[in-house]
């Protein structure tokens, strides 16, 4: 009798964060010891190396060949959905400015997107130890970053686009959303716009959490009521559904603003499918202007800032930390407010 192949289960390789909490030393000093580096002493190297063996770990051949040579490679793991990176046009843009500057100096991006922070700091600790990348760039700055923490810990240079991020050993290249806003926030006040209301991505990104945080301070400044927010989930619908929730409140909103072109183009037709009429029923504003709100009917009114030249600026930035710069916050601008169709007098 033919007995069937059982699948055998996936071994994960372990991490440096593994062999850490095995030796009971830090993430930082697991590195030092694997890549035979100053830093730690000849007990601690040999506890870690210990370590190291108990959990399987080997080296990887490239590495050890590599470990003091360049490889000329840039990467940068996004921690998003494939449908949202593939829809989005802030990512192409950003990738498209990057990769500029890089072809421009002779140099490679290695580019990978996965589900979640878990996944990009395992993908960010095994680049580092084949000695895959030179650099990496960390997009979506989070509050209490652990990305930011890891690639201090293992030494990798890192440039981080959003923020600021305060940090002696990373840098940061950033646009003033917190000015964005307030502007944004003034022109809508000024039409007569009294009744505000926000779709946001999650409060755990940084610059979600900058933008709201402005909203509401703008509109207290001018004695208004408190903005409704409501934060995205994971479901396809969300932006829709919120919209609908939205415009359920006993006081309608007169003015919506979106995290993105993506979620606006989800709540105008959220609005069109309750008969109402934009600017004329309610007016809509996005972040990130695109070709998409200006192809839109109405065309929607956004924040605008140069995403490419912003990719073009963190990439040099890095090459820069690469080969041995001190680390700085760069602010590369205060984006700035689109009039379009979508937005009219309160």
């Amino acid at each position: 009798m033919i007995r069937p192949k059982t699948q055998q289960p996936i071994v994960r390789r372990p991490r440096i964060s593994d062999i850490a909490r095995e030796a009971g030393v830090s993430t930082a000093a697991v590195s030092y010891a694997l890549n035979n580096r100053p830093g730690v002493s000849a007990q601690t190297r040999d506890r870690i190396l210990e370590a190291a063996a108990r959990l399987g770990w080997s080296p990887h051949d490239a590495a050890r060949r590599l470990s003091s040579a360049r490889s000329e490679t840039i990467g940068m793991v996004i921690g998003r959905s494939a449908e949202v990176v593939a829809t989005e046009p802030f990512f192409s843009s950003f990738t498209a400015g990057v990769s500029e500057v890089l072809s421009g100096e002779g140099h490679s991006l290695i580019l990978q997107v996965v589900p979640d922070v878990d996944a990009e700091m395992s993908t960010l600790e095994k680049w580092w130890a084949r000695r895959t990348v030179d650099g990496v760039l960390l997009l979506d700055p989070r509050v209490g970053d652990q990305r930011v923490r890891l690639v201090e810990e293992l030494g990798v240079p890192a440039v981080v686009a959003g923020g600021p991020v305060e940090s002696a050993s990373v840098t940061s290249v950033w646009t003033d959303d917190e000015m964005g806003m307030r502007e944004a926030v003034g022109h809508l006040v000024a039409l007569g716009h009294r009744h505000f209301a926000r779709i946001s991505e999650s409060p755990a990104l940084l610059h979600s959490r900058i933008r709201t945080e402005a909203m509401v301070t703008a509109l207290r400044d001018a004695g208004l009521p408190e903005p409704t927010v409501l934060e995205l989930d994971d479901t396809p619908d969300s932006a829709s559904t919120l919209t609908h929730r939205l415009l359920d409140q006993d006081v309608r909103p007169s003015i919506l603003i979106c995290d993105n072109d993506l979620v606006g183009i989800s709540a105008l037709t959220a609005l069109r499918d309750r008969g109402l009429e934009v600017p004329q029923d309610i007016s809509l504003m996005v972040w990130d202007d695109s070709l998409l709100c200006q192809r839109m009917t109405p065309t929607l009114s956004a924040m605008r800032r140069d995403v490419l030249g912003y990719g073009a600026q963190a990439a040099r930035a890095l090459l820069g930390a690469v080969q041995g710069a001190a680390t700085s916050v760069q602010l590369h601008s205060v984006p700035v407010f689109i009039d379009r169709e979508s937005t009219g007098p309160a």
